[in-house]
């Protein structure tokens, strides 16, 4: 047998060997908890290993403004977990009010809300997660996305937002301490930040929407650095502008204590 035909009777049998074009299995789409570990993996604002300055604008529904300004520092301590901490510069009414948040991962999360004239932090308990954080549309609970943490995900068919190919979730928190009865999130596939969520109270009702309006990618992170959080009940809106983002994992783990939240 010559070479040339040796040739074409091993590529007949490899072929052979192959699925035709149209049976080749496609890749496998991640499943509900997985797609959720991946969101929480993400750092949308910040709060995982960054130092950020922002701003905050809210508007009420007479169309009256307030702008709030902060600097937050932060770090992971048990992946995905995190300590952070925030600093108010202004209106001046807020100057140096600070507030601190340590993520935990069995139990309640510790948090100290800092007031100048009060002279000395207090702590914020887990029953009043669902308060609003410093006159904000966004809670405590928004924050320390626990009811996400602790809560149980069903994958929904995948819808585009703009041009963003989405995964869908509704997901169900199991405390009893929860904010929301559900969340629904709209999650870009290339790099699992929430694109829309909406979370609905304890009577199923649809009370805010969670909108991000521009993100950013710094030192090869995405963050939600433009967002709009809506409280359709108070028709009351908050839009939280990140201005600088800075990646450092390395901030002393001594920043994030009381003692330092309480400095001048």
């Amino acid at each position: 047998m010559t070479r040339r035909r040796l040739l074409l009777v091993v590529g007949v049998l490899l072929s052979g060997l192959l699925p035709p074009e149209e049976c080749r299995a496609e890749p496998v789409s991640p499943g509900a908890a997985e797609i959720l570990r991946r969101v929480l993996d993400s750092d949308p604002w910040g709060l995982n290993g960054a130092e950020i300055k922002a701003t905050v604008t809210l508007t009420d529904k007479r169309g009256s403004v307030r702008q709030l300004s902060f600097v937050a520092a932060s770090r992971e301590h048990d992946p995905p977990l995190s300590k952070s901490l925030v600093r108010f510069s202004a209106p001046p009414d807020l100057a140096g009010a600070g507030f601190l948040q340590i993520q935990r991962r069995d139990g309640d999360d510790e948090r100290f809300l800092f007031l100048p004239a009060l002279k000395r932090a207090r702590r914020i308990s887990g029953n009043l997660r669902a308060n609003a954080f410093m006159g904000t549309d966004f809670s405590f609970a928004d924050l320390d996305r626990r009811d996400l943490r602790d809560g149980e995900a069903k994958k929904l068919p995948g819808e585009k937002i703009g041009s963003s190919q989405c995964y869908v979730l509704d997901v169900i928190p199991r405390r009893e301490d929860a904010a929301y009865s559900h969340l629904e999130l709209w999650i870009r596939k290339d790099n699992f930040l929430i694109l829309r969520q909406k979370m609905y109270d304890h009577s199923n009702a649809h009370v805010k929407t969670f909108e991000a309006r521009e993100i950013r990618r710094v030192s090869g992170d995405w963050f939600i650095s433009k967002s709009l959080m809506t409280d359709h009940k108070n028709q009351h809106s908050t839009l939280l502008e990140l201005q600088s983002i800075v990646v450092n994992a390395a901030i002393p783990d001594d920043e994030f204590t009381v003692r330092a939240l309480e400095r001048p």
